[in-house]
């Protein structure tokens, strides 16, 4: 070989060595992302990626929040929004809205939203990764139980931010300790049929490998790259308020994948994206439609593996290596061509084949031998990257937010124009200095100073909150506040991108709309809902501390006349001036609510007030002994105050003011003008009747009412062969009522009869459900005398049965004996219809009365209940056995079939087992069970009644 070409051949290994290490150095370290991140922006940008129109955003913006209030809203207003987008019949809904706790003062709506959410079998709830406030560690924050087991599916929200502070990626898989969560546009294309479970994700070369295997560690699997649609036309966005309202037609959802989410500043994210520098930074729940625009469309980007990145890169030095002559210079102006080709290529793999090639290490090899070349070409390379450099700038002017990064100290590396503007401070002097020194937060509930340092310290990987901001020109906002922070690679140290969001505005309209909803609008003191709150706080510090509280309840004496001699100005003044003199001369001890009408509530701590309660009081009374200024003119008016006293008189709000109340009431039969203290013996059974009124009310608004089932066994096999639905009604202090005492006051206020068809509706329905678990049972519903009247009743019994598709021929309906003894001709007529429908009839309580007889020669009857008070005393009482034994002979000869109810021992079990009873019923063999407990029950002894020993 020549010398020539040794020489050659020496320097094409040289340099093929140098460049060959370089290349895998920075692919393995991945130096060039920045690089690889703005060609990729600047692909995306040039993508036309189509907006489908089965995509609709129902937005909680600016909008809802004016017309529907502060935020989070009652989740009645979620069930009205459920209610009317299932009326267009949609492919799947979901709402990125955490419901991870129960809403404990309207319990009601919780339970309502549960139904909607299972009822409409379509909706995905979202999973969201949160920060432990005690201490570092991550958890996965869940909808509620309840909300869990009714939705069609759960998605994590997880968004990852690059080091840039933008937003490219998504996780298909995510999870605490292993990867089982899809991601929420996944789970909706699930549920909703455009990505078949079958058919796999795509495969990610960029999924992160997790090497040790502790536990709380957020693992996120399938990485996909989002194209983002860069043209003029964007996703169907319509106002929450619009949907709730009626506004918008049904159809507009008909078969359409819907995201429901906030979109208002403060509410939700704030996320750059590639597309942001044409200003549209995006909440969200727009970037997880813009997931699912992707999905939907099989448009998801795939990234490089690094092992494939390895490969090719080795492989274009190795070509350029190859094609090397250090004598003869020409050809190396085609190697700018080969930079082209590169990403030529690199935007045809994304642009066609959805597949992400970095090119920045390509283009680094390409530069190095370049310069080896021809050393002038440099200046071009470095033109180009300032123009991507400027580029990325103007992306961050264009965002309406202040991005500031930050090095792991908490010292600003770099922030953009608004944050000149919030922080009243000049990048130029900004940079460098401590984030603490040039933006002063405060936390608005206590006043408290802000440490972002002392957040950071901790590795605290999240954060989202609204704080006070007071900048260095003393201008002071309201600002929303999130921050990501990017781990270092291989342990290397931690970056943070902070990102301030000016909702001055939003904040003040919120704190406004929360002072409308919850003082009086008339004498802006507190309203019940808030006097309430405050009872409770005081109530808690009572505790701790073992004092008193005492509770005033008063109204001003014959105010209704004084509205009807006076008129509704004065009476309003009236009021008026009440409130300004309470709030003048006990402001600074009591708390003072007016709650309705003329009447107002105090609150009286005694760690507090200046003087004993009983002095207060007395105070309190006194204070309107000498005559308003009401409109120029003095008026004398005069109280009635009912006082309660924590603790002797109860430990709770509800209780305390209920006897306040009563004591008040007890004063003005008494006569008025006067301070009446409550006592025991005052609330007596009106009370508790008008309590068990009121909760029946509430109960049917809300379907509050339980079912239980009792079994009722074949008692030659004890097969479980059928239940028995019971009504079941918790007072406020969640205790359950008595049937007896709350079917007496339904069927005395005709609330009986709707109480009977939500009860008949939810047993079909439930079981129906257990039929599709293998367990076919037959349903005894319990027939109120009160319904016979009802003229919608056939056509009500055949809309539950349509409704829930539950075969009429498994449905008893039991009857007494007095329904019979109510109207003979009515009572015939409709019994007659029932059977007609294939519903079975039952004779309940069967030897208490006297006009069945007649009946069963007449009309045939399936069945017949002894009544228990003849079963209880079969081991006693011969005559009981006797009575017995004739009642089941007499029910066979007429060919119906005998239950007995009430057995609760052996010995009664066996004896009505050896006079050839064909059903028994008692807590001998099964109690009344809620749905859970009598699944289990069914499951546990696969269909049959144990012996109880």
């Amino acid at each position: 070989m020549s010398e020539r070409r040794r020489t050659d051949w020496g320097l094409r290994l040289i340099i093929g060595s140098v460049l060959l290490c370089l290349v895998l150095l920075f692919t393995w370290r991945g130096w060039l992302s920045n690089l690889d991140n703005l060609i990729y922006d600047s692909f995306i940008r040039q993508m036309d990626i189509p907006v489908l129109e089965d995509v609709v955003i129902v937005a909680i913006d600016p909008k809802s929040l004016s017309s529907l209030g502060r935020w989070p809203f009652p989740r009645s207003y979620h069930v009205d929004l459920l209610q009317a987008l299932m009326q267009g019949q949609p492919a799947v809904i979901a709402m990125d809205i955490n419901f991870a706790e129960p809403d404990l003062q309207h319990p009601d709506d919780d339970i309502r939203l549960v139904r909607a959410v299972r009822e409409s079998g379509l909706v995905v709830l979202p999973v969201v990764l949160e920060q432990y406030s005690a201490e570092p560690g991550l958890r996965e924050s869940l909808p509620m139980f309840a909300l869990h087991q009714a939705a069609a599916a759960l998605g994590h929200v997880d968004t990852e931010l690059d080091a840039d502070g933008i937003a490219r990626s998504a996780f298909l898989m995510a999870g605490l300790d292993r990867p089982r969560w899809p991601a929420l546009p996944l789970a909706m294309a699930q549920v909703g049929g455009g990505w078949p479970a079958a058919k796999p994700l795509p495969k990610s070369g960029q999924t992160p490998v997790y090497t040790k295997t502790v536990s709380g560690v957020w693992r996120r699997h399938h990485q996909v790259l989002v194209p983002f649609p860069s043209s003029s036309e964007d996703l169907a966005v319509v106002s929450y308020v619009d949907v709730v309202s009626g506004a918008v037609p049904e159809s507009r959802f008909h078969n359409k994948y819907v995201l429901v989410g906030a979109t208002a500043s403060g509410l939700g994210d704030n996320i750059p994206t590639p597309i942001s520098a044409s200003g549209r930074p995006v909440a969200g729940v727009e970037f997880n439609a813009y997931v699912l625009n992707a999905l939907l469309q099989n448009k998801l980007i795939v990234p490089a593996s690094l092992n494939q990145q390895y490969l090719f890169n080795a492989l274009l030095v190795v070509l350029m290596v190859l094609w090397y002559r250090p004598r003869g210079w020409g050809y190396v102006y085609g190697i700018p061509l080969l930079s082209f080709v590169v990403l030529g290529v690199a935007y045809l793999l994304l642009s066609r084949l959805q597949y992400w090639y970095p090119p920045g290490v390509m283009l680094l090899s390409i530069v190095l031998f370049f310069l080896i070349a021809n050393g002038h070409q440099l200046r071009r390379l470095l033109q180009a990257l300032f123009e991507e450099r400027q580029l990325s700038q103007t992306a961050l002017t264009a965002i309406g937010d202040a991005v500031v990064h930050l090095d792991e100290q908490g010292r600003i590396r770099k922030c953009n124009p608004m944050a000149e503007k919030l922080s009243g401070v000049e990048a130029g002097k900004a940079e460098g200095r401590p984030v603490d020194e040039v933006f002063r937060l405060t936390h608005n509930a206590s006043g408290h100073r802000f440490s972002l340092r002392e957040y950071l310290r901790h590795r605290q990987p999240l954060f989202d909150h609204i704080l006070a901001l007071k900048n260095a020109r003393g201008e002071e906002y309201q600002v929303h506040m999130a921050l990501s922070t990017v781990p270092g690679a291989e342990g290397g140290a931690q970056t943070s991108v902070m990102v301030l969001t000016d909702v001055s505005k939003e904040y003040a309209l919120a704190n406004a709309v929360t002072h409308r909803e919850t003082h009086n609008i008339l004498t802006d003191l507190p309203n019940q809902d808030l006097i309430v709150k405050h009872l409770e706080s005081a109530l808690h510090r009572a505790a701790k501390s073992h004092m008193q509280v005492a509770v005033i309840d008063f109204d001003i004496d014959h105010f209704s006349r004084i509205n009807e001699v006076r008129g509704i100005d004065t009476g309003n003044q009236l009021l008026q001036a009440v409130a300004y003199k309470l709030h003048t001369l006990l402001g600074g001890q009591v708390e003072i609510g007016h709650i309705g009408a003329d009447e107002f509530l105090l609150i009286l701590e005694e760690g507090k007030i200046d003087r004993p309660i009983e002095e207060m009081v007395e105070l309190v009374f006194t204070l309107f002994s000498r005559p308003l200024q009401v409109m120029g003119q003095e008026m004398r008016i005069s109280l009635t105050l009912g006082v309660s006293i924590y603790p002797a008189h109860g430990d709770n709000p509800a209780l305390l003011i209920g006897c306040a109340g009563t004591a008040m009431h007890r004063g003005k039969k008494e006569g008025g003008g006067r301070i009446a203290y409550y006592a025991a013996g005052m609330q007596d059974k009106a009370s508790r009747l008008l309590e068990i009124e009121s909760l029946l009310h509430q109960a049917l608004e809300s379907g509050g009412f339980e079912v239980f089932y009792q079994p009722l066994i074949q008692a030659s096999s004890l097969k479980i062969i059928g239940v028995e639905a019971l009504a079941r009604l918790r007072d406020t202090n969640n205790l359950y009522v008595s049937p007896d005492e709350f079917i007496e006051v339904a069927e005395r206020v005709g609330l009986i009869a709707e109480m009977g068809y939500q009860q008949l509706h939810r047993a079909c329905a439930q079981l129906q459900q257990w039929r599709k678990l293998g367990f076919v049972l037959r349903l005894s519903y319990n027939f109120s005398p009160r319904q016979m009247g009802s003229i919608d009743l056939i056509e009500r019994i055949r809309q539950i049965l349509g409704d829930t598709g539950f075969d009429p021929r498994m449905l008893d309906f039991e009857v007494t004996e007095n329904l019979l003894l109510s109207d003979d001709q009515l009572a015939e007529t409709v019994l007659r219809q029932i059977q007609a429908m294939g519903i079975g009839l039952v004779i309940d309580d069967f030897g208490t009365g006297y006009s069945a007889m007649s009946y069963l020669t007449r009309f045939h009857f399936d069945r017949l209940k002894i009544d228990k008070s003849f079963v209880s005393n079969l081991d006693s009482s011969s005559g009981s056995r006797a009575i017995t034994s004739a009642i089941i002979t007499m029910a066979h000869d007429l060919e119906m079939e005998v239950v007995a109810e009430g057995v609760e021992t052996a010995e009664q079990y066996e004896l009505l087992l050896s006079q050839e009873c064909d059903e028994v019923q008692g807590y001998f063999l099964g109690k009344p069970m809620p749905a859970q407990e009598i699944r289990e029950y069914l499951f546990a002894n696969k269909g049959y009644a144990p012996l109880a020993s």
